[in-house]
């Protein structure tokens, strides 16, 4: 992996990278073996070397870097084609999560089914 955010710690950058990526805090302490406490702490910490205040300015961070263009140097038509592709990724990812929980719905109910009739005979 390579390092994105300097002024950080390893460890520090891979909870903010995680974070940024829009892990939940208890996620990113599961997948690191790590207290929840101890992400707090971590992500504190990349907020004031940062010296910015939240997610959304932590990934916009990010992505500046990675791609080298600011995104508040795009012109509005320009900001307003990436606001409306990553309007169809959420939609996208919203409309799946929905199926995926109806066939779980749909499952539940078909096991359900299945074992009353069982108990029946």
């Amino acid at each position: 992996m390579e390092r994105i955010l300097t002024e950080l710690t390893p460890e520090c950058e891979i909870t903010a990278r995680l974070y940024a990526q829009g892990y939940e805090k208890k996620e990113i302490a599961s997948m690191k073996c790590r207290a929840v406490s101890t992400v707090n702490n971590q992500l504190q910490k990349v907020f004031e070397t940062l010296r910015i205040r939240n997610g959304r300015e932590l990934t916009t961070m990010i992505y500046e870097r990675v791609t080298g263009v600011k995104l508040m140097d795009l012109s509005p038509s320009m900001r307003a084609a990436v606001a409306c592709c990553l309007l169809c990724v959420f939609s996208l990812t919203f409309l799946h999560q929905q199926d995926v929980q109806r066939a779980r719905r749909i499952n539940n109910r078909t096991e359900t089914r299945y074992d009353y009739r069982r108990n029946i005979k």
